[in-house]
């Protein structure tokens, strides 16, 4: 699950004058094509008394809730193609700044995007051979030119999955062997990482995977592409375009499947809830590889064309002087990032101007209302809250709506145009997301799993199995817990599922416990999400470890610390044990054996309760 957390704390919407930047047009390859019309943005606020969603019960029973924003299916179905509803809304303003690349100050005008990324199109053709289907991996930090490889592979009719740029060799590994990757494109930095993922794959498997420097692609030229091939004339709504892993309501991650029709209809319902326009200037620094920074951010940025700062790595001083020179006017960042920006903005010494910033959305948890407050008092107007999604959501679920002024803090907002949700009741059987459920729904205002559809639920994930287990009677079961109120306004609760939110990342206990296993001393464990001491927006994973019988007395005396410094060896920075290890007597499971996590969890944070660290 995604937290967006985007929430009015204020009434006032400052709608703040800059002057739009705009960089010069260099010679244009390709002529751009004037976009068709967008979904109507004069949507109505919503009023204290009035409901967040439509309610109505199904013919099989079941109560059901619906969104209340315009239905974007009839404009939807306009558009088979998410590349070429993009490049027609780059022909509004093809010489208008669309990326500045903020380490760099190297600017990309919107036709200046479309020439490169045809010409990028041209060099995976001709020197990279990549064809429909074929699947392409980047592995970069945030740049420019990530959505010039994104959009010119789905030019291509291929598929675009995307790893974060720290990531390790045995993850690269994963998932260049689910996704069947052609090629990975990189940067210098983690070259070394990309060929040893390359070497072990293709003697693993056999194929003949590349890895390949992003900055050699860049400079080569290439004929142009046949008009024989017609990948993108011939593209389908349902033609997978953009496959990003997610750890699902389970288990390690997953290819997840998202189409032409999910992504077009997530950028396509951003317009009403989202008051953003081409004389904003939006902050981007979370990761692209990730759905949130890739979908939410960099293309709904682009679909609104609105020129957007790009930050390849986070700090506070860089985010606020960017902030500063460019008067950014909305931003997008993660729960770590708000707490350094409000400590930074409350520090007497302070320098830096952040009274142009109107509207800043966090994702990925949920902020804690001192951190709401500061920030908000540091820039007069600024607005906050917080909104849901998930990968496999495409990825936004609800809209906190920038308009609404009533939405209480912890609310999630109000869904997306044609989101449906069931709120449905949870038992003891069921300990995690792919536990089947009888399907009966949770009592009015009661707690239960939430089951989403509409037409931006994945097409699956690549195992049909995963699928098979996270689908029930044509619905996506989220794993995530919640009620809905009074108002039909969302809260989330808890997780059925088994993930951990860490600092913004996903955390899948079973992959972190099969590690844990493997040390001579384990006999038995679980791992479990405890709130974070000094930051409760996040989890830190924590290690219940039943000892090996007859340990010596000597290894058990240390062996909290021993198997915490080899976890620390064996997992990558989020996938440590920064909640610590703990030795147990006994791990919590039912009677067929299957871990009571939840129950686990639970009993954990009443000794947190109890005991002193």
């Amino acid at each position: 699950m995604l937290r967006f957390s985007p929430r009015p704390a204020t009434a006032c919407l400052c709608r703040l004058q800059r002057q739009a930047v705009v960089a010069s047009t260099s010679a244009c390859s390709v002529s751009l094509r004037h976009a068709s019309s967008c979904p109507d943005p004069n949507f109505k606020p919503l009023l204290p008394t009035e409901k967040a969603a439509r309610q109505y019960t199904t013919p099989e029973g079941w109560r059901v809730y619906g969104s209340i924003y315009p239905s974007i299916l009839k404009e939807l179905d306009k558009h088979p193609s998410l590349y070429r509803y993009m490049t027609g809304r780059w022909a509004r303003t093809p010489d208008r700044t669309a990326l500045i690349q903020e380490e760099t100050k190297e600017k990309m005008t919107f036709q200046q995007l479309h020439n490169t990324t045809e010409r990028f199109a041209q060099v995976l053709y001709h020197y990279a051979e990549i064809r429909k289907g074929d699947v392409v991996c980047l592995m970069a930090l945030n740049t420019i030119y990530y959505p010039v490889v994104s959009f010119s592979t789905m030019r291509l009719g291929a598929v675009i999955t995307t790893s974060a740029a720290m990531t390790t060799v045995e993850a690269l590994c994963h998932q260049l062997e689910a996704s069947k990757a052609k090629i990975v494109i990189t940067t210098h930095a983690f070259l070394h990482t990309a060929k040893e993922a390359v070497e072990r794959v293709n003697t693993q498997t056999g194929r003949h995977t590349q890895a390949l420097l992003l900055e050699d692609l860049l400079k080569l030229e290439a004929p142009a592409i046949p008009s024989s091939y017609t990948a993108m004339e011939e593209a389908k709504p349902e033609d997978v375009v953009y496959l990003p892993f997610s750890s699902g309501t389970t288990g390690s991650p997953k290819g997840t499947q998202l189409t032409n029709r999910n992504l077009t209809a997530n950028a396509l319902r951003s317009f009403p809830p989202i008051p953003m326009s081409e004389d904003d200037l939006i902050m981007n620094v979370l990761p692209m590889f990730h759905i949130f920074g890739f979908a939410a951010v960099l293309i709904n940025t682009l679909v609104k064309n609105a020129p957007q700062v790009i930050m390849s790595k986070y700090s506070a001083d860089a985010y606020l002087n960017a902030v500063q020179e460019y008067k950014a006017t909305m931003g997008f960042i993660a729960p770590p990032i708000a707490v350094s920006l409000a400590h930074r903005l409350a520090d007497p010494e302070n320098r830096y101007d952040f009274s142009s910033m109107r509207d800043l959305s966090c994702g990925a948890s949920s902020l804690s209302e001192d951190i709401v407050r500061r920030l908000v008092e540091s820039s007069p107007g600024l607005r906050m809250g917080q909104g849901l999604g998930m990968t496999e959501m495409s990825p936004t679920v609800t809209y906190y709506g920038r308009f609404e002024t009533t939405i209480p803090m912890n609310a999630v907002g109000m869904l997306g145009a044609d989101t449906e949700i069931r709120v449905v009741k949870v038992d003891n059987s069921q300990q995690s997301g792919a536990d089947k459920s009888a399907g009966i729904d949770a009592d009015e205002g009661k707690e239960g799993e939430i089951w989403l559809r509409g037409p931006t639920v994945m097409k699956g994930y690549l195992n049909p199995e995963d699928t098979a287990k996270c689908m029930q009677d044509g619905w996506y079961r989220s794993g995530d817990l919640g009620y809905v109120d009074k108002r039909n306004l969302l809260y989330i609760s808890g997780r059925l599922k088994e993930l951990i939110k860490y600092k913004g990342f996903q955390v899948a206990p079973p992959e972190i416990e099969s590690e844990l296993v493997k040390h001579p001393w384990v006999k038995d464990c679980i791992v479990i999400g405890v709130p974070d001491q000094q930051d409760i927006s996040f989890e830190n994973p924590r290690a219940l470890v039943v000892l090996v019988d007859n340990l010596p007395v000597k290894d058990a005396v240390r062996a909290s610390d021993e198997i915490y410094r080899y976890m620390m060896r064996k997992m990558p920075p989020h996938k440590r044990l920064h909640g610590g290890v703990r030795i147990v007597d006994e791990i919590m499971k039912n009677a067929t054996g299957k871990l009571m996590r939840r129950q686990q969890r639970t009993a954990e944070l009443e000794y947190m309760k109890e005991k002193i660290f």
